[in-house]
């Protein structure tokens, strides 16, 4: 009956859940809230109401939902979506979390890219092991080991490094080598340091379909083969097995679990994963979780940056179809992006001395980008940009992100 949006804009990183949320919206039987910075159209589309937040203010907008929207979320079968943007705003899962808790609304964490559901249960995070299980908990290091025949007590009680921390070790030369398979550069919180962490390894390795900033790095590229030349599964964002079948035969491609088994045997370890039933069997035999204790850490929200003369906050996020790569070689799909501009309202213009129409830039001390501004309903004090569209490559060229303060002004920056 009733779904709090946050930090997700259906239409541009879910559209099939956007179709579900719009026939629900139009038959009536749906009740719609979005905390977001603008009304987009998922949000007229919906027939939603905007909760209008401050970018990176998300936190403090789910902590202070009017008694309205709290006893909407109360009633049963009620759900708060959350969006991949929500890991950049501190405090916002443990305001999420407390919401939930006190109105009973279940939560659907909806990412934006196919793979990262699945991820998540194969335990490719630093404080996960396969299954989602905890590596800190006893008992589910016991379950993996008696599973798979290890010695007990030979998994690490010790979380492993996050992809900031695997970054930083190879900038600064603690790592001599790296197996990268599937990162964009682009897609991290700071892309020159991992293009520099990629220079500084002494062995990098690519697992890629497509070329790539890495594979330009890389010593040796291994070409893996794309869904169609192979079979698995997709986990949906819902936790539901979706299963393919190989559609092109005899391509030759390997899939990505040979790849990585092979270059494990020659560093003497065998994965046992040369082939997807194998890998899949792995998972297969682990099971559930039987001990999957959650943890209930608190985080506060951070204070918002206030804007001083010629600046604004910067709230952000992706476009359906942006500068992805998977439109190489596919120019007419390609042309039917939208067109990147920055969005800012009338007095927000007036301040920064903007005209709607003409093109303005927006700055850090890493580089500017300029597209044309247009009116939109953000907040006193916010402009917005596509996260990676066009020139519009938030994190390359600014190196920024949503809830950060950038420098606005008209006119090019030549």
């Amino acid at each position: 009956p009733t779904v709090l949006s946050v930090a997700f804009e259906p239409e541009e990183e879910s559209p099939i859940v956007f179709l579900r949320l719009r026939k629900a919206a139009r038959r009536g039987h749906l009740a719609l809230f979005h905390i977001g910075q603008w009304t987009t159209p998922a949000v007229r589309k919906t027939m939603g109401t905007l909760l209008p937040s401050l970018p990176g203010g998300e936190a403090h907008a789910v902590a202070n939902l009017d008694a309205d929207v709290l006893d909407a979320l109360r009633k049963p079968g009620s759900v708060i979506i959350v969006g991949e943007r929500a890991a950049e705003i501190p405090g916002l899962f443990t305001a999420i979390r407390d919401t939930a808790t006190t109105t009973g609304a279940r939560v659907a964490w909806i990412p934006r890219r196919a793979g990262e559901r699945g991820a998540l249960a194969a335990g490719a995070a630093p404080t996960l092991l396969p299954g989602g299980r905890l590596v800190a908990d006893e008992a589910a290091r016991d379950e993996v080991e008696q599973a798979w025949g290890l010695t007990p007590g030979s998994l690490p009680a010790r979380s492993g490094r996050d992809t900031e921390g695997i970054v930083a070790a190879a900038a600064s030369s603690g790592l001599s080598g790296l197996v990268v398979a599937g990162v964009d550069p682009d897609d991290l919180p700071d892309p020159a340091q991992a293009a520099m962490a990629l220079s500084c390894v002494d062995f990098v390795v690519s697992l890629e379909v497509r070329a790539s900033e890495v594979t330009r790095r890389a010593h040796v590229v291994l070409p893996i083969a794309p869904v169609v030349e192979r079979s698995g599964t997709y986990l949906n964002w819902e936790g539901r097995p979706r299963r393919f079948d190989t559609t092109l035969e005899s391509s030759g491609a390997l899939p990505d679990c040979r790849v990585l088994d092979t270059l494990a045997v020659e560093m003497d370890v065998d994965l046992f994963t040369q082939t997807i039933s194998a890998a899949g069997g792995d998972l297969d035999r682990l099971g559930p979780a039987t001990a999957r204790p959650s943890t209930h850490g608190t985080v506060a929200p951070a204070p918002l940056p206030e804007p001083g003369a010629g600046q604004a906050l910067l709230a952000t996020w992706r476009q359906l179809l942006d500068n992805g790569s998977l439109q190489d070689g596919e120019p007419h799909l390609a042309a039917t992006a939208k067109a990147p501009v920055v969005r800012l309202n009338q007095a927000t213009a007036d301040a920064l001395g903007v005209r709607f129409g003409e093109l303005t830039t927006v700055s850090t001390e890493h580089g500017w980008i300029t597209v044309p501004a247009i009116p939109a309903d953000l907040p006193d004090g916010v402009v917005w940009l596509p996260s990676n569209s066009g020139p519009s490559t938030v994190r390359r060229t600014l190196g920024a992100g949503h809830g950060d303060l950038v420098t606005v002004h008209p006119g090019s920056e030549a």
